[in-house]
């Protein structure tokens, strides 16, 4: 692997610019092709969100939380659920693995969503588990409308036990919204049912004011996601923030006080109620990606 070398980083945050590689280019394009075929055909994917739809409303929460400077992908097939965010998630992970038709894949949080239907069309075996009743259920729909090897469990990832092996596991940005003490624990489980070879890539949150995200650091990564899975790092060791922020946390947002946006989010425990108070006028997080390979 040798020294890290910031032109050559994957485990890094994330950039807008990486969708413009030719070669995210293809993959763009046929994310857009399976969201456009499966609204065709009255099939449902969940959104970014997690929520099979979204509000259309502009000054909804959803919305503020893609920042101020946010613009649509060029020939985005459904900017509404599916911004530029998590094409760059799914186009990242792609590039920087070595996914084969018929490899065993088990993505965690991901029934229903865009990139275990994008991995099954490519003739992977997927697993997906998640919590969401409704999202197995209509995650076992697509499977039986295309015929794809796409398995939905409901689990809680935090308290999975896998018994199988798997060619790779993969993430996307649902960490966050697991205990730190659930992630170590999964990330250990994940360094036994790794077959050789194989890979672990995650997204996340990165910089998330959320004090239930709380991956601010690099070595927030590395204690988080690393050292618990006994899994060696693929391509730069230590995980390179660009500087790019894209993302704002809606509490935030000049709005927050009036939509009541601050008491919902200190009702959950994601800020405190001097956390909530403060204003941002720019973006201020982002998203990062890590690949981990078991020898």
């Amino acid at each position: 692997m040798g020294r890290d070398n910031p032109a050559t980083a994957i485990n890094k945050t994330m950039d807008r610019a990486d969708l413009e590689i030719p070669a995210a280019r293809k993959i763009v394009g046929e994310l857009n092709g399976l969201i456009t075929d499966f609204r065709a055909r009255g099939l449902r994917i969940s959104s970014w969100y997690g929520a099979l739809d979204l509000p259309d409303d502009p000054a909804s929460s959803e919305r503020v939380n893609r920042g101020y400077r946010y613009h649509p992908l060029d020939g985005a097939a459904d900017d509404r659920l599916f911004p530029w965010f998590l094409y760059w998630e799914i186009v990242w992970l792609s590039l920087n693995n070595e996914f084969q038709p018929g490899q065993r894949l088990l993505d965690l949080g991901g029934c229903s969503s865009l990139f275990s239907v994008y991995m099954a069309s490519k003739g992977l075996e997927v697993t997906a588990v998640d919590l969401s009743r409704r999202l197995v259920f209509n995650g076992k729909r697509l499977a039986r409308a295309t015929g794809w090897p796409l398995r939905n469990v409901r689990r809680d990832i935090s308290k999975l036990t896998v018994r199988e092996p798997f060619d790779h596991v993969t993430s996307i940005c649902v960490y966050e919204h697991v205990p730190i003490s659930g992630r170590i624990r999964l990330g250990a489980e994940v360094g036994h049912f790794l077959r050789p070879g194989g890979s672990y890539s995650i997204t996340f949150d990165y910089l998330n004011p959320s004090r239930l995200a709380a991956i601010d650091s690099p070595n927030d990564v590395k204690q988080q996601f690393v050292q618990p899975t006994g899994l060696r790092v693929r391509g730069n060791r230590t995980f390179l923030d660009n500087g790019k922020r894209y993302l704002l946390h809606p509490a935030h947002h000049p709005l927050a006080a009036n939509k009541n946006w601050r008491k919902h989010y200190v009702e959950l425990g994601h800020l405190d109620q001097e956390a909530a108070e403060t204003v941002s006028r720019s973006d201020e997080y982002t998203f990062g990606a890590l690949f981990l390979e078991r020898p």
